[in-house]
């Protein structure tokens, strides 16, 4: 697959955007009759699974539920196709915006929490679409029961208008579905899958609630209020009976715990703009400019492969490095204290001068690290470094040498395990936390 090439007729490839296990994801352009254009997602096969029965079952049970389901919070299908060359082929709305652990990750770069008001309209509106999916019903107007199964800030897009999309419905599960084999690993990501889930046993929408609790978990300041907070310990509980009896429910609490600006999109869009704008500023040429493969006639396929594109820049701006600003200060810093040298010389004596030539040498040299291991049992424990989250177990982390104070626990139990770890240069720390008693 390359930049360039025609799939189904009039859909065509612009750059993939991800590569899994199972599949590739490009962004595309519908190219409609007269000067229709639209830019859409096409989901398909990786080439070695193109003659694998069950991966195309799963991608076409996925177009099957996702097509019967309609909410302005859910990335809508627009087509699917079984094609003789590609496979079976997903089209999707192209979301123009980022994901939230994309955002998350580049806030954390400028220190910039997201603000709680935020968190809790996110998780909102990703409840409102959950809702919808868990009581979507059939043509026949029989529940489809779905569950999303991987509800985790990956699968949560943020439009540059400030819209919220809940997406990836790959591993769903819903009536009709085939069944997956019994030796798998249970669906989900780690840190965000919910305890019946992570044992392999059968989930409901109760799964997705504590799933998107761990979203805003993480998204939200460590010092959010203790009502976000208690919405947060709820939607987490061990048990699935105390969690929310709904996602709607759950929708209502966090409107009522932190309420949302009054114009939520544009705040959000604001905020998007603020801190992530580079992000979600596509560099692509003009679609005019894009040479492309051309169409074959009605009913013939085309003959040759198709033109190769000239390589062009991410539809994401990747993550800028981390600045470097305190090696910057640190080497202005010795520089004047050099400089200064010879006049402490004179004034203060060679004693005096001996302890600040020591100490100008020092602020010179580039601060120590070491790694620090978190592991717990069981997994997806949250980890604090000195107040500040950090991530989930299991998690390597780089510290500054020094003691730090390390808070690890599970909100929905209640469980919580405080240590401080002594961090030297070069040298890697473990530390193991029980939690499961």
């Amino acid at each position: 697959m390359q930049a360039g090439e025609r799939i189904g007729g009039r859909y065509v490839l612009e750059q993939r955007l991800g590569l899994g296990g199972m599949g590739e994801v490009w962004l595309a352009e519908l190219e409609g009759a007269g000067a229709f254009r639209r830019r859409v997602v096409i989901k398909l096969l990786a080439p070695e699974h193109r003659g694998d029965p069950r991966i195309a079952t799963m991608l076409a049970d996925e177009a099957r539920v996702v097509g019967q389901l309609h909410h302005p919070g859910i990335v809508a299908a627009l087509d699917y196709l079984e094609t003789q060359e590609h496979g079976p082929v997903f089209v999707l709305e192209f979301v123009d915006g980022i994901s939230l652990r994309n955002l998350l990750k580049l806030a954390r770069r400028h220190n910039a929490p997201l603000p709680e008001s935020l968190a809790a309209h996110i998780g909102a509106q990703v409840a409102h679409a959950l809702h919808a999916a868990h009581t979507a019903v059939g043509r026949d107007g029989q529940p489809l029961q779905v569950v999303h199964r991987d509800v985790a800030p990956d699968n949560i897009l943020l439009s540059r208008s400030g819209a919220v999309y809940l997406g990836d419905f790959g591993v769903a599960g819903a009536v009709g579905n085939a069944e997956v084999r019994r030796d798998e690993r249970p669906r989900g990501k780690p840190g965000y899958t919910a305890p019946e889930q992570a044992r392999g046993g059968s989930v409901g929408p109760a799964a997705d609630i504590f799933s998107l609790g761990r979203v805003i978990a993480s998204a939200a300041d460590v010092s959010c209020g203790p009502e976000l907070r208690a919405v947060i310990e709820r939607a987490t509980a061990e048990n699935p009976r105390n969690r929310f009896a709904t996602a709607s429910e759950m929708a209502t609490a966090l409107l009522h715990a932190s309420p949302a600006p009054s114009d939520p999109d544009r705040a959000l869009a604001e905020w998007l703009h603020r801190y992530a704008g580079d992000a979600m500023v596509s560099r692509r040429s003009a679609a005019s400019a894009v040479p492309r493969s051309d169409p074959p006639p009605a009913g013939r396929r085309s003959a040759g492969g198709p033109r190769r594109l000239e390589p062009h820049e991410p539809l994401f701006a990747a993550v800028p490095p981390p600045k470097r600003t305190r090696l910057k200060v640190a080497a202005a810093a010795a520089a004047i204290l050099i400089l200064a040298l010879p006049l402490i010389l004179i004034l203060k004596g060679p004693r005096r001068t001996k302890s600040l030539l020591h100490s100008a040498i020092a602020s010179a040299t580039t601060a120590s690290h070491g790694d620090l291991r978190v592991t717990s049992k069981p997994v997806g424990a949250e980890v604090y470094v000195d107040g500040n989250p950090r991530g989930f177990t299991p998690l390597r982390v780089e510290l500054p040498s020094g003691k730090h104070l390390v808070r690890v626990g599970l909100p929905g139990l209640g469980r919580w395990r405080a240590a401080e770890v002594d961090v030297k240069d070069g040298v890697e720390h473990r530390l193991e936390v029980n939690l499961a008693e």
